[in-house]
């Protein structure tokens, strides 16, 4: 049984709450016990049933406890016999050959099942150590600019996908990116932390964004198949607040001034990562208070059940938030509901806001602080905040 104790208030003793092995292990007691009370009060011999205690208990224990149960089973069993002189009987001992079989059976199950969940354990793990890697943990704030993240995954079971975001200091400024790899599974992985790892390594070298966009492609280029295609959208915000934006064949950003929505774009769609090498950026400004969301195409292609998208007027109404971790709650809920809870496409919202100042955060955060650059070492913000996915 585990014991509760309510956070904050100690001596209160909480509810016990007994976990599955301890329910599985009462309700395997229970059955033994009827079973044997059957036989001995009422005379109905039915000794394969002494059996169905060890399958429950292997449901969701190990293969000690089990066999454990298994002996019980097998005992009562003999023990039956004895007690209503069936011991010379050949078909008693072949039922008690039954459930030996059985309960062997049961033993092996249990073993099977807690290997498996092993693996699981081991894929999990895993699993979480590739989100960190596409989805990395960022600052709350860096150099007055707020930021926060959310992901969702279309899958349930999957924690990543092939969505990816990340955001570096660098002597021009904030350099980020947010892409999306087409497909889905281990190779949209792979590929996008191929994305990932050529951008970190050339967004602080690399003196234009259009240079970064065109060296990203031409190092994911040989890893393509010839139906692989990633999106991106590349973004620079310059110490005075200025954004200079490469857009690869990605959905635009959208900048919230003054209340309004606007896509950010110059009208002359890039092709995606790897399939060019001629990148043209283009400029526009922001002020404090300003808020730039950059999103994958889950978001804008969430569709309801009539195949309408996500109105342009939820996104609004989402970003007018109080602060930035609310305006992104707010914009999963409103495509959670909008889908019914089917989405189709993995989701990655990065929202940045011109606080202004480096001192507070609209989120609640503390600022990051920088730590010592190591010479030779590329300069990046120690990460403060695990990202938070958005749980359906």
């Amino acid at each position: 049984m585990k014991l509760l104790i309510a956070e904050g208030e100690p001596g209160v003793r909480a509810r016990w709450r007994p976990s599955a092995e301890h329910a599985a292990t009462a309700a395997a007691v229970v059955w033994l016990a009827g079973v044997g009370l059957l036989h001995v009060l009422m005379g109905i011999t039915v000794p394969s049933l002494f059996s169905v205690a060890p399958l429950i208990v292997a449901t969701v224990a190990g293969e000690r406890r089990t066999a454990v149960f298994a002996g019980v089973a097998v005992a009562l069993t003999i023990a039956t016999g004895w007690w209503h002189g069936t011991t010379n009987d050949a078909v008693y001992w072949t039922r008690v050959a039954v459930v030996c079989v059985i309960s062997a059976m049961a033993i092996v199950v249990a073993g099977m099942r807690r290997r498996r969940e092993e693996r699981l354990a081991r894929m999990t793990a895993i699993a979480q150590a590739t989100q960190l890697a596409l989805l990395p943990p960022l600052p709350a704030q860096m150099i007055g600019i707020v930021i926060a993240t959310r992901y969702r995954s279309a899958t349930r079971e999957a924690s990543v996908g092939g969505d990816l975001y990340e955001v570096i200091p660098t002597g021009q400024g904030i350099r980020l990116i947010i892409g999306d790899v087409r497909g889905s599974g281990l190779d949209a992985i792979r590929l996008a932390g191929q994305v990932l790892s050529a951008f970190r390594r050339t967004a602080v070298a690399t003196p234009t964004m259009e240079q970064v966009a065109g060296e990203v492609g031409q190092a994911i280029g040989p890893h393509l198949g010839d139906e692989d295609f990633v999106t991106a959208a590349l973004a620079q915000i310059a110490p005075t607040g200025g954004l200079t934006i490469v857009n690869c064949g990605h959905p635009p950003p959208l900048l919230r001034h003054r209340g309004n929505l606007q896509p950010l774009t110059d009208g002359k769609p890039g092709m995606p990562l790897g399939l060019d090498d001629d990148y043209t950026a283009f400029t526009a400004s922001w002020s404090p208070g300003d808020r730039l969301l950059l999103y994958t195409d889950g978001l804008v292609e969430s569709r309801d059940a009539h195949g309408d998208f996500l109105p342009q007027h939820q996104i609004a109404t989402a970003l007018a938030a109080p602060d930035c971790d609310q305006a992104l709650d707010t914009l999963m809920t409103a495509a959670h509901r909008h889908t019914s809870g089917h989405a189709h496409d993995d989701i990655a919202l990065l929202l940045l806001e011109h606080g202004g100042s480096a001192r507070s955060s609209a989120n609640g955060n503390p600022p990051a602080v920088p730590v010592q650059q190591r010479p030779g070492q590329p300069s990046r913000a120690p990460a403060t905040r695990q990202p938070r996915p958005h749980q359906s």
